[in-house]
This record gives structure tokens, sequence and C-alpha cells, in this order.
């Protein structure tokens, strides 16, 4: 049996079963339990093919996004049985993926941020931003929220929807130096070809959490920020570098080095890792999103909509192939 989960068949899915998952998927990696290839893109016309593998205990399966310029993305994850090779569900990945982004930048501010913050800054309004800034900023009630994007309206009928979420005020920040003065916090998720907020903005000490510029073309951090960050951690350090062109630029200019780049599943058992000094102030936390992650979500859905009846029964979508029995050997006839 596959269960098709379309991307309405998600809607109940909420952030303390998202933060769940990425809590098992963390845990997973930092024990060496999981399996991630590097992913494949295949460029095509005004786009590419991407394909992500991942082997996470008894599920594995596959993410595949299209991504075609000037029209949007498309997301599918397959979920299978390590036991049987079974296809166990099939999801439309949009939200699945939106959850699971959020989910692990909650996960990274809970270990790198020390003390409740007396601030939080957020720069971005689009698809990811407002899971982004329910999860992450659900985590302190007791912090201000400033949220900025160069749209008057946008940042404002965004701070809205964000204040009911949230269920206290969210400022519409007039300017990005604006909403990241004096956050304690700085929250980025965006689509930018160009960095959003200058380094020197930051305050002293901040944590920025960035989950944008997930392609080389794109920006969100400047090189001054990353020069000014003691640690990075990276959800995926290996493939921060080629899908980044946050850290690709910086590495380029020198002013970051693989030696102050750690993994999140390492920091989550060992907080000594993050080091900053006079100089290196910041902690940048930057996400590029695996195949692990969404195998993570995928299972823990999968299981919790069960109970639900919930997902749409297709049937047996891959049909078995079975391998033929070996022939038995000939005996051999009597000596004669």
């Amino acid at each position: 049996m596959t269960l098709l989960f379309r991307a309405e068949d998600l809607e109940w899915v909420d952030d303390a079963l998202a933060l769940r998952a990425m809590e098992a998927s963390f845990d997973a990696e930092a024990a060496g339990k999981v399996t991630v290839p590097k992913r494949v893109d295949t460029r095509f016309g005004r786009g590419f093919l991407r394909v992500m593998p991942a082997i996470l205990g008894d599920v594995m399966g596959l993410k595949v996004m299209t991504l075609v310029e000037g029209l949007g993305t498309r997301y599918v994850v397959l979920l299978y049985d390590v036991a049987s090779g079974a296809l166990l569900a099939i999801f439309d990945a949009d939200e699945l993926t939106r959850l699971r982004t959020a989910a692990v930048t909650a996960l990274a501010a809970r270990a790198l941020v020390r003390k409740p913050p007396q601030h939080l800054g957020m720069i971005g309004t689009g698809f990811e931003a407002e899971a982004q800034v329910r999860a992450v900023a659900s985590l302190w009630p007791g912090c201000t929220v400033a949220v900025y994007s160069p749209t008057q309206e946008n940042r404002e009928r965004f701070a809205q929807r964000a204040a009911r979420s949230l269920g206290r005020p969210v400022e519409a920040a007039g300017s990005a130096a604006e909403a990241v003065a004096g956050a304690e916090v700085v929250l980025l998720a965006t689509k930018s070809k160009q960095p959003v907020v200058e380094g020197a903005a930051l305050a002293r000490g901040a944590v920025v959490l960035s989950i944008g510029a997930t392609r080389l073309d794109l920006r969100e951090l400047d090189t001054a920020t990353l020069e000014r960050a003691g640690t990075v951690v990276g959800d995926d350090p290996a493939q921060l570098a080629s899908e980044s062109g946050d850290i690709a630029e910086a590495f380029k200019a020198g002013v970051l080095g693989p030696e102050r780049v750690v993994a999140l599943a390492a920091v989550r058992c060992d907080l000594g890792l993050v080091r900053t000094d006079a100089t290196r102030d910041l902690v940048v936390f930057k996400s590029v999103g695996t195949a692990l992650q969404d195998l993570a979500l995928a299972r823990a859905v999968r299981e919790a909509a069960a109970g639900r009846g919930l997902g749409t029964d297709i049937g047996e979508v891959t049909r078995l192939k079975e391998f033929a029995p070996a022939p038995a050997e000939r005996q051999k006839a009597p000596a004669r």
C-alpha cells in the first residue's frame, strides 16, 4: 500500500511534530546511523532538476525538485521501507519542506542562543518566512519581533499575520538596519540575489540564522558578516560551499575557512565547538536543507497520519519483481 499526501493533506502538521522529527534526524546523524549521498543537479533550459537521496534507519528515499526560472519550483518526496523496498508514501513536498526548514532553524536557535533574547529581527516575508518566525519566535515568548522587506505593503501584511500567529505585536520596520538594530537574534529568509543586511548593522554577539541563498546565484549574508563569524554552524557543512552563494563567496574572498564551519549535529552534542572572540563575535547558522530532514518529517507524518486515517491509499504503485529461485543442482547420475 502506498499513501499519497497532497499539500492540503498536511495542513494539520504542527511545529511540535516537525521539531520532534528534526531532533530524531540530527540525533541519528550524530550517532552515524544515516547515509546522505551528494545531491545531483542536472541543468535544463531555464532551470534544473535536483535529486536528493538518503537513508534514515528503517526508511530511505529521495526528494526530487524542479526549478524553472521565472516560474517556480515543485517538490516531491518518495518514502520507502528499508526492509522490503516498498514505496510507503508519496508527498507533495512544498509544505513538508517549509515545515522541516523552520523546525531545523528552531533546533539551531535552541542550541546556539544561550539566553532568552530581548529582540528578534527578521528580514523576509515570503513563503518560508511565516513558518520561520513562528517556529523561532515561539521559543521566547517575551522577545519583541520586527520584520522588514523592501515592499511596505508586504511587510505590514506579514507583521499582522505573524502577530496573530504569535499572539503578540510584530513591528513592520522601515529598513533592514532598523529591523536588526540591537537584535540578539537575526533571522533571514529571502530569495535575494544581493546581501540583505550589512554586517556592520548587526549587534555584537548576535546569532544570525540564515536559511536563504541556497543556490550559488543567491546571496543573503555579506562577507563582513561571515568575517565576523567566530563559528558558522551548518545543517550540512559538506554542501555549504557548493550550494550556498554566501559561503562560496566568503571562501573565495578568504574571510572564512573550513576550520570555522561545524555541523549542527555535532554542536548539539558539544556546545564547546561554537567559539567566538573579540573580533569574531557573531555566530551564524546556515541551512541548505537535506533529504535526511525531508525523510524524517515524511516518516513522522506517515506514522501520525495512520491514526487519523489521513492520506489517500493509491494501491501498490511499485510492483515487486521477484528474483527467480536459484536452479537446483543437477544430481549426478550414479556410476555404472
